[in-house]
């Protein structure tokens, strides 16, 4: 890692501390107030209000006592003050008191604001799926999963 990518860690660092506490508001308070969040699903976020409601949601639902792993895998400065951030994430959840275990491939967008502070404007969620995605595995997913891919909050 090189020093300019320090604060980037960083903002990966308190996401997880904020998901493993269930805490949507620390959650939310990493993004821009106008930043764009597609959820695992492909539902759209628009904004911090919606992007803290809809983890509030998740973590009161599908997620409450899960834990998440969030590792960084490439960062790439598009500019010094624009910066393209590859994760990849372990979620380990319960449904139907079953543990259950997934991994996904987040990247988010951050930008440097004139305070010298990151904060991340987009936000995109893939789930990995080896050898792509089984009728049976979307099912239980999108069955359990209390906010749907079309759905759109706005703040």
């Amino acid at each position: 890692m090189i020093p300019e990518e320090q604060p980037l860690y960083e903002i990966v660092e308190k996401l997880e501390a904020a998901w493993n506490r269930y805490d949507s508001v620390a959650w939310a308070s990493l993004f821009a107030e106008d930043a764009d969040f597609i959820h695992i699903l492909g539902g759209h976020f628009q904004g911090r209000d919606a992007i803290e409601h809809g983890h509030r949601t998740i973590f009161d639902t599908i997620y409450e006592g899960s834990r998440n792993k969030l590792g960084v895998e490439k960062v790439r400065f598009v500019r010094p003050d624009v910066a393209i951030v590859f994760l990849r994430t372990n979620l380990k959840w319960y449904l139907g008191g079953e543990e259950q275990e997934g991994q996904s491939r987040p990247t988010l967008v951050a930008q440097k604001k004139a305070n010298g502070e990151w904060e991340i404007v987009a936000f995109q969620n893939t789930l990995i799926t080896p050898g792509g995605p089984t009728p049976d595995m979307v099912k239980k997913l999108t069955d359990a999963h209390p906010i749907k891919g079309d759905t759109e909050l706005k703040k």
